[in-house]
């Protein structure tokens, strides 16, 4: 979500947003990519192993040898722990051909960015943004207080994501501040990375029709 990760866009080199610097995530071809760290790919694997191993395990119990019982459980939940870990490579080099750093695999991604732009100009902007992704529609539109709400359709590797946004600011700046997470509050891992290529591409196409941002301005990652 560039990463490019929203918490992803990092060292990018626009010519108009030379001043502006990214954490975590880039939204230029040219940005330094990295991979997902190791204790993340650790986490993905133990949040999806010990729950299903465990879950193999219960219907056995007291009915098959304990031994065996373990066994399988284990097993089990390595291989599918081990196919999680495979979803998320392919993730991450779906993101990378886009130029996006994949980041973290944290359900929840987020960035914030200051352009130049009135409150108006930038929340139109805003809006194009979030309209641009795909299978996105509004579902909330508060230009007086500068909310915006939209959400994605499900896909074969997403059930879809809620997308938040919140325009501040008194001008010249305006900060916009954006959200993405799952539509199902029981997902804890982003394997499709979904969230950070919502929060990525939402900020390449804002940042596409705006002025030069502002010297000193920041992207800003939780």
């Amino acid at each position: 979500m560039v990463g490019l990760a929203p918490r992803a866009l990092r060292n990018c080199a626009p010519s108009a947003l030379s001043a502006v610097v990214v954490r975590p995530l880039n939204f230029t071809v040219r940005c330094r990519q990295e991979p997902m760290p190791a204790p993340s790919r650790l986490k993905i694997f133990l949040a999806a192993a010990v729950p299903f191993g465990v879950a193999m395990m219960v219907p056995g119990f007291g009915r098959l040898p304990l031994l065996y019982t373990v066994t399988k459980g284990i097993a089990l939940g390595a291989i599918f722990g081990g196919m999680m870990i495979w979803l998320r490579g392919r993730a991450e080099r779906r993101l990378k051909t886009q130029g996006i750093e994949p980041g973290t695999a944290d359900p929840v991604q987020e960035a914030s960015v200051e352009v130049v732009g009135g409150l108006s100009e930038v929340y139109e902007a805003s809006k194009r943004a979030l309209l641009s992704l795909r299978k996105a529609r509004l579902t909330r539109d508060e230009p007086i207080t500068g909310e915006l709400q939209g959400r994605t359709g499900v896909t074969w590797s997403s059930l879809g994501e809620l997308i938040t946004v919140q325009i501040t600011g008194d001008g010249p700046d305006a900060t916009v501040h954006v959200v993405s997470k799952p539509r199902l509050s029981t997902v804890t891992t982003d394997l499709s990375g979904k969230n950070t290529e919502n929060v990525a591409l939402f900020l390449r196409h804002l940042c596409s029709e705006l002025p030069t941002a502002a010297p000193n301005n920041r992207w800003r990652g939780p």
